[in-house]
């Protein structure tokens, strides 16, 4: 009777293993993207209570000044107000798209793939058709291009087609379980630059909040050391004082010395990437310290291509903890990043070290550190950096609790290191030479 009972209990536990594999199946209704029931319902009593963000996006719809992303906001207008007239001209937008012999960029595929999703009830079945047959061919050939946007548009389709494209599931499990297991985790675990650039960072956590609703995919889950310190490192990796811009206020993020980025577009993808974060785990502390950073109105972004996302991703009554108590610097072990700032006020002095760079800003002026002549240790709160360019000896008075950390060593190599009265002990510098 041994027997019988064995083939039972396994014949019990096999659907638990089941249950168990993380599947690629979409079974949520349209909305898919990002307008899950709570957010949906959110919008719609800002706008019943013109909001100032809803105002402000309202004035930048009927200013008719050509907006950079309008089938986008012409949809959301669809959802939010049930505005007919607007949903009917991002359809028409998509379906001018249909008659493009090459597949759609990313860019194009996913402006296809909301505007498709948002506006699926104004779609007759032919016209879907049509849509679904241009989309999937973005989709299949998304796989096969770099970089993180072509992945995330090339999902977001895939996802908003599940029940117009037979192709869906096995396009998401593909992608998934094959290029993002196999080709993008990685980085996030072994702290390479995936999500460096904003705009990288942007798209990949529009696939987040997308895999989440309707997968229920958590890929925060997939790199926890990573994201639990992503909110402190948006936090710290920006320069001190914002920029204005055309009565616009940005934080500006920090980038490679030599880099002449779009100060403007930097900013707005700096603070689309912090709405984004904030709203995707509002439970956790770090996101709470993060979304007392985005409270301050003053850096609402009310420009034609950020205003839609301000209103879109911004819950004022999310609560938030104040960022004053954040720790002032931040030593990202998996990247071999240092990042610290003297203070939380605009006029605070910052520095960073990444890249093999180690960056100063104080007194308004960013300067480049030359590790062959600055010889004493440069004293922030909570830490000192030292630039060390060979063997080296330095005094320095620290608090009780601060770290002392230097930077341009050989990441990797053991170096035999003298503290006050101690005998030498051997440290193996971390990733990026950080000791």
């Amino acid at each position: 009777m041994g027997i019988p009972k064995a083939l039972l209990i396994l014949a019990c536990l096999l659907p638990i293993a089941a249950e168990c594999e993380q599947s690629y199946r979409v079974y949520t209704e349209h909305p898919r993207l990002w307008l899950d029931t709570r957010r949906l319902r959110l919008l719609r009593r800002e706008r019943e209570r013109d909001s100032i963000r809803w105002q402000q996006l309202e004035l930048l719809l009927k200013s008719g000044r050509p907006l950079p992303e309008e089938p986008l906001v012409q949809a959301l207008e669809y959802q939010v107000a049930g505005d007919e007239h607007a949903g009917r001209l991002a359809v028409n937008w998509a379906l001018e798209r249909t008659s493009g012999a090459e597949a759609p960029g990313w860019g194009e595929l996913r402006l296809l793939a909301v505007v498709f999703d948002w506006c699926y009830p104004l779609i007759d079945e032919k016209d879907r058709a049509r849509l679904a047959k241009r989309m999937a061919r973005g989709v299949e050939s998304g796989a096969a291009r770099p970089g993180i946007r072509s992945f995330s548009a090339a999902a977001l389709a895939a996802i908003s087609l599940a029940d117009d494209w037979p192709g869906s599931e096995a396009a998401l499990a593909t992608a998934f379980e094959k290029r993002w297991k196999k080709e993008f985790l990685p980085i996030l675990q072994e702290g390479g630059g995936l999500l460096d650039a904003p705009a990288d960072r942007v798209a990949f956590l529009e696939m987040c909040h997308a895999a989440q609703h309707n997968l229920n995919f958590d890929l925060w889950n997939q790199a926890p050391v990573f994201f639990k310190q992503l909110p402190y490192y948006l936090l710290l990796e920006c320069y001190p004082p914002p920029v204005t811009i055309a009565g616009h206020r940005f934080h500006q993020p920090s980038e490679r010395f030599t880099a002449r980025s779009d100060p403007e577009l930097q900013g707005e993808l700096a603070r689309v990437a912090e709405l984004l974060t904030s709203a995707y785990e509002t439970n956790a502390v770090e996101t709470q310290f993060l979304q007392g950073w985005i409270t301050h109105d003053i850096y609402r972004l009310g420009t034609l291509s950020g205003a839609p996302y301000e209103f879109l991703w911004m819950n004022p009554y999310q609560p938030g903890l104040s960022y004053y108590n954040v720790p002032l610097y931040l030593y990202d072990e998996i990247g071999g990043r240092l990042l610290a700032r003297s203070s939380w006020d605009d006029d605070a002095e910052w520095i960073g070290y990444f890249g093999a760079e180690l960056q100063l800003f104080a007194d308004g002026h960013r300067t480049l550190v030359d590790p062959k002549k600055q010889i004493s240790p440069i004293v922030f709160p909570q830490l000192a950096v030292v630039a060390a360019a060979g063997d080296a000896r330095f005094q320095v008075r620290l608090a009780e609790g601060d770290d002392v950390f230097v930077v341009f060593l050989e990441p990797g190599k053991t170096y035999w290191v003298k503290t006050g009265e101690a005998a030498f002990a051997p440290h193996v510098a971390g990733k990026g030479g950080i000791l």
